[in-house]
């Protein structure tokens, strides 16, 4: 598998495992231990996945996958915490 394509899977996957993570996040208050949680460990799981499922040096890393991630992240945890299910069905 091409480099750009892991890239976009891992981002994709950060994607949704922060959505998750921030709509649990938006349950807790504001700071409190739980809330951190929801906020640290995707953070940590991403930064693993990416340690060992690509072999990249920090320069070409940091150009092409930590700003998609970084997108990725806030974007995933904005929308997970704003994120409302329907309660009707």
């Amino acid at each position: 598998m091409r480099d750009f394509d892991l890239n976009l899977l891992i981002s994709l996957a950060a994607f949704g495992v922060h959505f998750t993570f921030g709509f649990f996040r938006g349950r807790f208050k504001r700071f409190s231990r739980p809330w951190s949680r929801c906020l640290y460990i995707p953070i940590t799981m991403n930064i693993v996945v990416r340690h060992f499922i690509l072999d990249w040096d920090w320069q070409t890393a940091m150009v092409y996958l930590w700003p998609a991630t970084l997108i990725a992240h806030v974007f995933g945890g904005f929308l997970g915490a704003r994120y409302k299910p329907d309660s009707e069905l």
